[in-house]
Parts: structure tokens; C-alpha cells; sequence
């Protein structure tokens, strides 16, 4: 039999057991902590906006029709230029893509340690960058904004998706996900064509809004009259045109001429254009032509009907010879001028053949 003693001996120890036994089961609940994943889990939302650049090129070409000319009695020598715009090729580039990252901590008691990530599935080798996306503190009952980016090696496409993760404990996560689009951004589609007409900063208009198009070439014809230089000197103009672009260089295209003063005035410094006709009884008509302008000269030569045109060079002078009919009139002129005029005379008569002496000796 169990004595009293005995009993409450063992009473004791079990007693002791259970006091013991106690704050083991309450350390052992305590060993794992309550995280968010237990509650509820981060929020994640992400925003996107992309863009990329089209290049439109364009070339520009100038001509002139001399590139050195003597000055007239204006003391100007007159130009005419023609610039001519075309079209190149289109190429993309300056592909980009950005926006925010928005995690929010629902739990109102515990801040929350997360990593922030970004993806997207346009391609092109995009690599993503979300600024201060490691280990970053989400506040309790709070939230943060994350600014993100992706940079491209190569050309996307057009459109697709953006993915945003955040990641925090063992093995918590949360995502949220966006459309992504590239706006095409073209600041050359439309241009102005602008040129200088040869007097440096100064900006005239050829064509204030020209559209690109395939194969597009366009072209602008005027003229320009240029002061000569000093006597015996000429005065040198560089004449610009360009396609004014919103982005890069511009193409341009300079042509240097010469607008030249001889020793004196043009009128001083020759005379005026000068000829003499002739005609033979035979029909012959012979033209004597000299020019001592400063600039060539078309005479024009009437026999009868018909009109001969002859062009003699600034001091040059040329010989021209035609037939006309009998009696037909002749006019010399040198533009409006009449030089000289006659009549081809009547047909002459034929040889006079005289009986040989000796012959009508004979009998």
C-alpha cells in the first residue's frame, strides 16, 4: 500500500512534471513568427508608357546656272538657282520604355522588407531597372512608389505587357501587370525647306511645310541679282539652302559664284554689236558680223522670206554667207536694232564669147 507520505511524494513530482512541461509548449509556439504571407499579401501595380523614334531622311541638292557672270549696266549680275529636296529611308531607334511600381502593406502592425522587380515581353533584349527596387521597406499600412525603366539592344515590338514582382520572406510574392505600347514619335516627317539667298543668317522660306513620301523629290526654281565687286574685281556669294530638321544636322548644301566688274560700266567698257551685209548680182549675200557688247548677241539676217539666225559671242566677230533670190530684199539687224540693209541686184548676164580673129579669117 501507498502511504500517505508516499502519495503526496508523488503528488509533488507530478506537479513538478507539469510546471515544467508548461513553458515548453509555450516556447515552441513562439519559435515561428506570424509574417505577412499569414495575413495578407503585398499589393503590386505598375504602370508603362513606351516610345520609339522614326527617322525620316532627307537630302538637299543645289544647282546655278554659271558660276561666274559679268555685272550689267544695273552694276548686278543675275543668277537663277534651283535647290531640289528628296526623301531618304526610315529608320526606328531611341526605343524606351518606363513607369512606376506602386507596393502596398496592408498589414497595419509590421513594415515588410520586399525585392522590387520589373519584365517586359516586347523583346528586343530588354533589360529592366527598377531604382531602389532591392530590399526595399514597404511601411506598415503603407505603401511605395518605385520609378522603373527597360532599355533595348535591338527593336522591339510594338506592343505587349509589362510584368512588376515584389518578393519578400522565404518564398512570398506578388505580381501585377500592365499593357505596354511604343508610341511612334517622327520629328522629321515634316520639314521646312529654308535657304539664305546668299547672305549669311538670314533665313527665307522655300517651302514651310514639306511632307516626306516615298521617293518624294521636290524642287525650287529663283533668282538672285548679285553686286559686282570692284572695278576690274569680282564680289564672291555663298548661297545656302537646307532641310531645317527637328532633331540632328541639318543637311545643307553651299555653291559659291562670281558676280564680276570689268574696269568701267559695261557700256563704257564696249561698244555695240556691228554689221555689214552685201549682195552679188549672182545671188550671193555675204554678212559681216562684229560684236564688241559684253554679252552674246543673236543677229538676224532677212534675205527675202526667209530669216537666218546667227549667234556671235561677246567680242567676237563671224562671217556669214546665204544665197537669195533677185531683187530680194536684205535686213541686218542686232535684236531691235537695224544694222544694215540692200537688195540683191538683178542676175547678171551671161559671157560675152568674141569670135576668135583667125578663125573668121578663113575662107
Amino acid at each position: 500500500m501507498r502511504t500517505a507520505r508516499a502519495g503526496a511524494a508523488a503528488r509533488r513530482a507530478r506537479d513538478a512534471v507539469s510546471v515544467l512541461a508548461l513553458p515548453a509548449l509555450v516556447l515552441q509556439a513562439t519559435a515561428v513568427p506570424a509574417s505577412a504571407a499569414d495575413d495578407a499579401p503585398l499589393g503590386v501595380a505598375v504602370t508603362a508608357a513606351g516610345s520609339l523614334v522614326r527617322s525620316h531622311g532627307w537630302t538637299i541638292d543645289q544647282s546655278v546656272d554659271a558660276v561666274a557672270r559679268s555685272v550689267d549696266d544695273t552694276g548686278r549680275a543675275t543668277f537663277r538657282w534651283t535647290a531640289t529636296a528628296r526623301a531618304g529611308g526610315v529608320t526606328d531607334s531611341g526605343w524606351a520604355l518606363a513607369g512606376d511600381v506602386s507596393v502596398t502593406n496592408p498589414d497595419a502592425d509590421d513594415s515588410v522588407v520586399a525585392d522590387v522587380a520589373v519584365a517586359t515581353d516586347l523583346g528586343g533584349g530588354a533589360a529592366c531597372t527598377v531604382a531602389g527596387g532591392d530590399d526595399a521597406v514597404v511601411p506598415a499600412a503603407g505603401s511605395l512608389v518605385l520609378a522603373w525603366t527597360c532599355a533595348f539592344t535591338s527593336a522591339p515590338a510594338a506592343s505587349g505587357s509589362v510584368s512588376a514582382t515584389a518578393s519578400w520572406g522565404p518564398d512570398a510574392h506578388s505580381t501585377g501587370t500592365a499593357p505596354a505600347e511604343l508610341v511612334v514619335v517622327e520629328p522629321d516627317r515634316t520639314v521646312a525647306v529654308v535657304g539664305d539667298h546668299a547672305v549669311p543668317g538670314q533665313r527665307v522660306v522655300l517651302d514651310p511645310a514639306l511632307a516626306w513620301a516615298p521617293g518624294l523629290v521636290r524642287s525650287w526654281t529663283y533668282d538672285l541679282a548679285l553686286a559686282g565687286g570692284a572695278p576690274a574685281a569680282c564680289a564672291t556669294y555663298a548661297n545656302s539652302v537646307a532641310v531645317d530638321l527637328a532633331s540632328g544636322a541639318d543637311p545643307v548644301v553651299t555653291t559659291a559664284v562670281r558676280s564680276c566688274t570689268p574696269e568701267v560700266l559695261p557700256a563704257q567698257a564696249f561698244g555695240s554689236p556691228a554689221g555689214s551685209v552685201r549682195a552679188r548680182c549672182r545671188g550671193k549675200v555675204r554678212a559681216q558680223l562684229a560684236n564688241r557688247s559684253g554679252e552674246t548677241v543673236v543677229y538676224k539676217l532677212r534675205v527675202g522670206a526667209k530669216v537666218h539666225r546667227i549667234a556671235v559671242p561677246s567680242l567676237g566677230s563671224k562671217r556669214f554667207v546665204t544665197r537669195g533670190r533677185a531683187l530680194a530684199p536684205v535686213t541686218l539687224k542686232a535684236g531691235s536694232v537695224r544694222l544694215d540693209r540692200t537688195r540683191v541686184p538683178q542676175r547678171c548676164a551671161g559671157p560675152v564669147t568674141v569670135p576668135s580673129l583667125m578663125q573668121g579669117g578663113r575662107s
